[in-house]
This record gives C-alpha cells, sequence and structure tokens, in this order.
C-alpha cells in the first residue's frame, strides 16, 4: 500500500518492503541450498571399501538403523574387526534395531555402543577421536546417510588426524525428507562454521 506525501511522491509502506526483502532473501537461500545441497547433500565424496580392504575400526553415525547395519556389514567381511555404533537413544520402538544390535554378542568382530557426548556428530566424532588415540587407530570409516557424508566429514577431520573413508549405504529417501535434510545440514555447516576445535 502507497500513500501521498508532499508533491504526490509515493511513500511504500513498511510492511511490503520487509514481505519484499523476506522473499529476496528465501530465494536466494533456496539458490545456495539447491546449487550447493546438489554436490554436497545429492552427490558428496564417497569412498568405497573393497572385500580385501582393511581398516582399524568403522563408526555407524546415529540416526539410522542402515548406517549401523552396514557398519556390521563391513565388519562380517573382514573389513574392520571393531564396530563402533552410535547409540543415543530411548527405550522405544522405533529404535529397537538398534538396541537389539547392541545388545547381541558378536564373536568375530568387537562391538562397541555408546552414548555420544555431545548427542551430535560432534559427540560422535570426539569419541571415534578419543578411541583412536587410546588404540592407535590410523584408518577409520564412518558410515552415514548420503546427505550427512560431506558435512561429517568436516566433523571428523577435526577430531581424528588419521587417514578417513566416508561411506554411505544406499538407502530410500522420500523426497520431503530430502527436502528437511537439504535446509537441516545448510543450518548445520553454519553451526560448523562458528564452532572451533573438536
Amino acid at each position: 500500500m502507497t500513500a501521498t506525501a508532499g508533491r504526490g511522491a509515493p511513500i511504500t509502506c513498511p510492511r511490503r518492503r520487509w514481505i519484499r526483502r523476506a522473499a529476496v532473501a528465501a530465494l536466494v537461500f533456496a539458490l545456495v541450498v539447491g546449487i550447493g545441497g546438489g554436490r554436497l547433500y545429492s552427490f558428496p565424496q564417497v569412498d568405497t571399501l573393497q572385500s580385501d580392504d582393511r581398516i582399524d575400526a568403522v563408526l555407524a553415525l546415529g540416526g539410522r538403523t542402515e548406517t549401523a547395519y552396514y557398519a556390521v556389514g563391513l565388519a562380517e567381511q573382514g573389513i574392520a574387526p571393531v564396530v563402533l555404533v552410535s547409540n543415543p537413544y530411548p527405550q522405544d520402538e522405533a529404535f529397537q534395531g538398534i538396541h537389539d544390535l547392541c545388545a547381541s554378542r558378536p564373536t568375530t568382530y568387537e562391538l562397541i555402543c555408546f552414548d555420544p557426548d555431545p548427542r551430535t556428530t560432534r559427540g560422535e566424532a570426539r569419541e571415534l577421536g578419543r578411541l583412536a588415540t587410546e588404540r592407535g587407530w590410523d584408518d577409520v570409516a564412518v558410515v552415514a546417510a548420503k546427505y550427512h557424508v560431506s558435512r561429517t566429514r568436516t566433523i571428523v577431520k577435526r577430531c581424528y588426524s588419521g587417514r578417513l573413508h566416508m561411506v554411505a549405504p544406499e538407502m530410500s529417501i522420500r523426497p520431503l525428507n530430502w527436502t528437511y535434510q537439504y535446509v537441516r545440514q545448510t543450518l548445520g555447516y553454519a553451526k560448523v562454521a562458528v564452532q572451533q576445535g573438536c
């Protein structure tokens, strides 16, 4: 809405200016997330481990049952003798698969389930770094959902200085979840940018 002052010069309503600025900011954000996010989230740099590869340990990030069982699969192939599983979840049905895995007693590999502190990727990276230092690991893999690989690599490298393989299992991700993850991961990158160290 405009009003006339003096000799008929239009005055723009502050509310309209705010709406225009918000629309422009949303458009710019959508373009940045769409262009940058496509490379970082949909097509990240992912490593491949072959059955004859040997590493010290594999960490499955929390959030998806698929990542935990993919890590177990690597151990069962003889690629890693130790599987770390992040398990910060309450005891309810939604996370029963992780709880069942953590209650199992595998005989062909060592299984370590832990509650990260903080309960974020940063807490998971800290635990990996601590164990790597304690046990002398210098070649590990981290399993994450594809959309989480790039940001995880950045965070883990702050806590662990050895050779790092980032792997992602094939998983079905709904379009709505992709949209949510583009926004979530972008905000996560902003948080990583202001955090210092491990």
